[in-house]
């Protein structure tokens, strides 16, 4: 227990001593360690010896509560510092790695962004940064636009695959068997690269096209 946390006789945090910053802090550790599903006001108001009514006057709910954890990740966590001084193709994968590695970090974090837009300032900011550096590439608007949704589908959905049930595992590779080696020559000959294959070696080589398309697309202007 805190002893610099003010209390009221009840043994709860004082009313009105409570700050926005002191719940995003609460609320981003209970996500992190414990996933996104076990963050809710009743958890949150325990944690921070406060009373749910305390907390409603800083969020409305628990999807409030969700947004201003999410928010709080884009904002802080997505873009790297630095980035604006790097060529745009290093500048996009390091957002790109910025991304998965805090989907990764904050269990069901990537099932939420998949299902529920978010507008907050921290994914605005991350969108933004997206777009400038398409820009920076040499992409028009409409490609621009084409390109972030697909920048955003291998993002988060090679992240999603990863979480939960990923067809490209080394253990799912790695017990390949061949049955016939004559019929099947080729897949013979790559069976024992297939379960070297790493995750983060996919990650890489998808991002590589994508740098790769940009690059294409952008020459057609």
């Amino acid at each position: 227990m805190n002893p610099s946390i003010e209390r009221s006789e009840s043994g709860r945090r004082a009313w009105g001593s409570l700050s926005r910053a002191q719940i995003v802090e609460a609320a981003l550790r209970i996500a992190r360690t414990e996933g996104m599903r076990a963050l809710t006001i009743r958890r949150l108001a325990a944690d921070l010896h406060a009373s749910r009514m305390s907390l409603y006057r800083h969020v409305a709910d628990k999807d409030a509560l969700v947004d201003l954890v999410m928010d709080a990740i884009a904002a802080h966590e997505f873009v790297p510092p630095g980035l604006d001084d790097k060529p745009w193709p290093e500048r996009l994968r390091l957002l790109a790695e910025g991304i998965r590695r805090e989907l990764s970090a904050y269990p069901g974090l990537a099932e939420i962004m998949a299902t529920r837009v978010h507008h907050g300032p921290g994914a605005l900011r991350t969108v933004e940064t997206t777009l400038q550096i398409f820009s920076e590439a040499g992409l028009d608007e409409r490609q621009a636009a084409l390109y972030y949704m697909v920048f955003l589908d291998l993002v988060l959905g090679r992240t999603h695959r990863e979480l939960h049930g990923d067809p490209a595992t080394l253990h799912r590779n790695a017990s390949l068997d061949v049955p016939v080696r004559e019929e099947y020559p080729r897949l013979h000959a790559v069976e024992t690269h297939l379960g070297a294959v790493t995750a983060d070696q996919i990650f890489d080589a998808e991002l590589d096209m994508l740098i790769h398309a940009i690059d294409s697309a952008a020459e057609t202007n």
